[in-house]
């Protein structure tokens, strides 16, 4: 079995594609139909700014495009088109890579925080579903174990700024400022609710928030520069907006050019419309209308740098935590595989090394009890070494299970628990079974 992650994120796509995948948590369902005949298990892991699969497979390649189909058929897409805008990792570099993610090492905005809690819902979702089982389980709990450490032992979490923060910044800029604007909110789920906090700093802004579920934007409505309106009220205040900021997970845009020129008909005064949402909030025809700028995620990309060399210092500190997470989820995973040739391994050598001992004490019938316990204890000593590294082997090495089947046909470790299990009942000498195959061969 291999792991494969199949995804398109911020750098292998624009936002006109990304949008077309976006996985909310109603279509969870759908797509987990679709992978569960094809994976052994699976999870989808859904942001703002990425969409990816993690699978369980029969073999990398296959997998990989097993996911791809699945993606391709979601967003009603050629799997061509899926091929060319996505990204594909096998096995380790599969672990390696959810790690970083969940770490922050791989978002728009280095280190962000908001990343650890997508990846937690997003496992939480498939459990639900029932399409984890003891590998993504485990692999999902090493990713949010390894996403705290980083945030634990570095400062990257600390230092980073959240999207809201960077889109903010940006629409200042453009703006050349927000103090006094009259700022219309789309939404009001988690995004909004940072949206109008930041905004609640700022003097002068007058903050109103729309949504289809008036109490859930009456709930952000905690401060007096904040309003609450209904969704059919929309119009009379984007008469009189200075900015628009898209915040919800609408599957289709909530604004096009023509509702927007049709409000603001008779207003000349400008707008800066900010899209968080990805599928968008606000449609790119908006940009066509005079006076109106549009700012969506692929242009808040340009706001997002590493900015200084302590910073660049605690990324390399974040890879190698990351680094030391991916091997301990990999010894796990070698171990997991070669288990039971290790067990039944020592098995065989523990019949061999118990039938030794015994042949030798019966032809050494003067040795006191101290002498026969030193007997006993040299026979454990020498199987314990020479199954020692074979087992480190076999547990460490990438290819273990390939070793492992060697290891099966060599020592004929079939018969090891057969053996072991009928010298405990007592139907056969292990002196008698042992020396009886070793003439035999």
């Amino acid at each position: 079995m291999q792991l494969v992650a199949v995804g398109i994120n911020h750098t292998s796509s624009s936002v006109s594609l990304r949008e077309r995948f976006a996985v909310t948590t109603d279509a969870i369902p759908e797509l987990s139909a679709q992978l569960r005949d094809r994976v052994a298990e699976a999870f989808v892991l859904s942001t703002c700014n990425r969409v990816e699969l993690y699978a369980v497979c029969g073999h990398e390649s296959s997998g990989a495009d097993v996911l791809r189909d699945v993606l391709a058929s979601y967003g009603n897409l050629p799997v061509a088109t899926v091929r060319q805008a996505s990204y594909a990792y096998g096995h380790e570099s599969a672990v390696r890579h959810l790690f970083r993610v969940s770490a922050g090492l791989d978002s728009m905005v280095l280190g962000e925080n908001e990343i650890l809690g997508q990846v937690r819902r997003a496992l939480g979702a498939a459990r639900e579903a029932g399409m984890t089982g003891p590998i993504l389980d485990r692999l999902g709990d090493a990713a949010l174990a390894c996403g705290k450490r980083v945030r634990t032992l570095t400062t990257l979490g600390r230092n980073a700024e959240s999207m809201t923060a960077v889109g903010l910044r940006m629409l200042a800029r453009v703006r050349g400022g927000l103090d006094g604007a009259h700022v219309v909110v789309l939404g009001a789920g988690e995004t909004a609710r940072q949206v109008v906090e930041q905004l609640a700093c700022v003097d002068g802004a007058r903050v109103t928030v729309v949504n289809r579920t008036p109490a859930r934007a009456l709930a952000l409505a905690t401060s007096p520069n904040v309003t609450a309106i209904p969704w059919d009220d929309l119009p009379a205040s984007l008469a009189t907006a200075d900015v628009v900021i898209g915040c919800t997970a609408s599957p289709a845009p909530l604004l096009y050019a023509s509702t927007l020129s049709h409000a603001r008909e008779t207003s000349d005064r400008g707008l800066v419309c900010l899209d968080f949402g990805v599928p968008r909030d606000i449609d790119a025809s908006v940009a066509s209308l005079p006076g109106v700028t549009l700012i969506d995620v692929d242009r808040l990309r340009e706001e997002v740098t590493v900015r200084d060399a302590e910073r660049t210092r605690e990324v390399a500190r974040a890879e190698a935590i990351v680094g030391d997470e991916v091997e301990r989820y990999m010894d796990w995973w070698r171990a997991r595989g070669v288990t039971s040739t290790v067990a039944r391994l020592h098995a065989r050598a523990d019949v061999i090394r118990r039938a030794e001992v015994e042949r030798a004490l019966a032809r050494l019938p003067g040795l006191t009890p101290s002498e026969r316990s030193v007997v006993g204890e040299l026979a454990s000593r020498v199987v314990a070494k020479l199954l020692h590294e074979p087992t480190l082997a076999l547990k460490r090495d990438p290819e273990g299970a390939n070793m492992a089947v060697v290891v099966e046909r060599l020592f004929a470790l079939a018969d090891a628990e057969r053996m072991a299990a009928a010298t405990r009942r007592g139907d056969m000498q292990p002196e008698h079974d042992y020396h009886r195959e070793t003439r035999a061969s």
